[in-house]
């Protein structure tokens, strides 16, 4: 009872803020209707929205993602460089190729979370996951495709995973 009042709880409060700061408005009537909005949502939903339902897990792994941040912007700086390098070169260095990788990945958030970062970084997609954790993706060049292809666990899905606690640092 606890976790899913917690969960409600986060959802509800995560929720209202972004109403809030989508709207600009503050007046009376639409702050009224954000909180029925919002707990509307919130209570059917919130098992959904809020998938770690234990407080310290949650804030251990908002810490870690929050951490992740700065150093998934830092590679798609870099790879944005090299896709723009790739595109002004007067030979266009693309040899692209769609490789597939099994990862420790367990849990379906940190497989999403991996591939939605594997996507944000230019110059890869990723087509497709299975449920065992084998990628699909798409790579503009070959050495975009290296990281992923080496024997020990490329260095995105190992702070990936270490933000959901499934490997350790």
């Amino acid at each position: 009872m606890k976790k899913s009042v917690f969960g409600f709880a986060i959802s509800f409060i995560v929720l209202y803020l972004f109403w809030i700061l989508n709207s600009g408005i503050f007046e009376p009537f639409y702050l009224a209707l954000g909180v029925i909005s919002t707990f509307t949502v919130s209570y059917l939903f919130h098992k959904i929205f809020v998938p770690i339902k234990e407080p310290k897990l949650l804030l251990r792994t908002a810490i870690r993602f929050l951490l992740y941040i700065p150093w998934l912007v830092y590679q798609i700086i870099l790879a944005n460089l090299d896709v723009a390098k790739r595109v002004l070169h007067p030979s266009m260095p693309i040899d692209p190729v769609v490789i597939s990788f099994q990862s420790n990945l367990k849990s379906e958030l940190s497989m999403t979370t991996l591939g939605n970062s594997i996507t944000l970084t230019p110059g890869t997609i990723t087509i497709d996951i299975d449920p065992d954790g084998t990628f699909y993706v798409h790579c503009l060049g070959r050495e975009h495709a290296e990281p992923f292809l080496e024997d020990v666990p490329c260095e995105m899905a190992s702070r990936v995973g270490y933000i959901f606690g499934e490997i350790e640092r």
